[in-house]
């Protein structure tokens, strides 16, 4: 059996006095009436807002650390990934409570949802370099198979190890 829905079909008419009938012959003066639909305009300003800000929150947390890690790598010749060293130290950072995590997830979860449309300039790239990659796929092909192998066995033996170790 279906039950009646609860929400509302917003079926409003206004008479002379300025009153208006709902749906279940309720009436609401019309100020309140516009004083709830500005309400619900505020309400989305204020989300507009607020995305906002933590959005721009975000991006500079994550950009400071992307530049100090750049300088770093800079500074020391460096061949190591700026990107890696600079997700390391906001992972320590994170792991510390110097940064919280409400003040990037917003942004985190915002580049996730959209993390497949960053791989395309990327995949389009290597195009560029078709006969380098024909010439050696067997290398490629082999280091990634076996780097994905040695990648399985040392994740299954580390949490053996930590179950272990938590009893």
């Amino acid at each position: 059996m279906k039950q009646p829905s609860k929400r509302s079909n917003n079926r409003h008419s206004q008479t002379s006095t300025g009153k208006i009938h709902l749906e279940k012959n309720e009436q609401v003066d019309k100020s309140e009436y516009t004083e709830n639909i500005m309400f619900t305009k505020k309400q989305k300003i204020a989300t507009l807002v607020k995305n906002t800000l933590q959005l721009a929150l975000g991006l500079l947390i994550i950009m400071l650390f992307l530049s100090m890690a750049r300088m770093i790598t800079s500074y020391f010749g460096s061949t190591f990934p700026a990107s890696i060293l600079g997700m390391l130290m906001l992972f320590v950072a994170l792991s510390l409570g110097i940064i919280k995590l409400n003040w990037i997830e917003f942004t985190g979860n915002l580049f996730l949802k959209y993390l497949a449309l960053l791989f395309i300039p990327i995949g389009v790239g290597l195009i560029n370099y078709f006969e380098l990659i024909a010439e050696h796929w067997l290398v490629i092909v082999f280091s990634l198979f076996f780097t994905t192998l040695l990648t399985l066995f040392m994740v299954g033996h580390c949490y053996q190890w930590l179950t272990r170790e938590e009893g």
